[in-house]
């Protein structure tokens, strides 16, 4: 049986390094704003409601922003593939490249004390736009953001693989099951690096998602080299075939 080659987007590293922004940026947002994540718009959803069915309007707000900021951040992101795809650009590094400037933005405005009230919407908004980028896995749908959906296809994968010895099942939950891992530990890290860097502690996400435009670059070079290369067989082989 052939590998199939996927495209960087889908690799598993590129997925374990977004499962780790992801995962740093809501346990920072959890630990240092009261319990509130940036990224995991469900809880924002079911606070909203939960506020406003106790009459707390104006506390149900709070966590409407963030709901509001996501949704931007995925139009957003579907007029950056409009533009990129028209102007023959890569879509992917676009995108990476604006949310890794736009977490820097927000890491530097944590450290200058701006009220949280503009920090969880910012960064909601660019995690939309990772969650809107990236969201297969070897060709597999698949979430950077959240580890619900992950945990349903690891613990199907790997039951299905041990009751029908059925291979594709047990390489789906390989495929989610260090992206689970990442996802967790960046937790930990999150922890650690609040305890010692403090409001400083946010620069580190974006340190994961440097490592996903790496690896988008270097692809995006070799297959113009590649490309260059191709051409320049087909044009020899063209001139001496006259």
């Amino acid at each position: 049986m052939i590998n199939q080659q996927y495209p960087v987007k889908e690799s598993r590293r590129t997925g374990m390094l977004l499962a780790a922004t992801a995962g740093f940026i809501d346990s920072y947002t959890f630990s240092a704003h009261d319990m509130r994540f940036a990224s995991f718009q469900s809880g924002n959803l079911l606070q909203v409601g939960l506020n406003i069915a106790g009459g707390k309007w104006l506390h149900a707000t709070i966590y409407f922003w963030p709901i509001f900021a996501f949704l931007l951040g995925s139009a957003f992101n579907q007029v950056l593939k409009a533009y990129t795809n028209k102007s023959l650009r890569s879509h992917t590094l676009s995108a990476s490249i604006v949310e890794f400037f736009g977490l820097l933005l927000v890491a530097s405005l944590e450290l200058q004390s701006v009220s949280a009230n503009i920090i969880l919407p910012l960064l909601a908004f660019f995690m939309a736009i990772q969650a809107d980028t990236f969201n297969k896995i070897h060709g597999m749908a698949y979430m950077t953001i959240l580890s619900t959906g992950n945990l349903r296809t690891f613990s199907s994968g790997l039951t299905n693989w041990l009751i029908y010895h059925d291979e594709m099942a047990f390489r789906r939950a390989l495929r989610v099951g260090p992206v689970i891992l990442a996802f967790f530990f960046s937790a930990i890290l999150a922890y650690f690096a609040i305890h010692f860097l403090h409001r400083a502690a946010l620069f580190v996400a974006p340190l994961f998602l440097l490592g996903v435009i790496i690896l988008v670059n270097h692809e995006k070079n070799f297959k113009k080299v590649l490309t260059h290369q191709i051409t320049s067989t087909k044009i020899r082989f063209s001139i001496s075939e006259r």
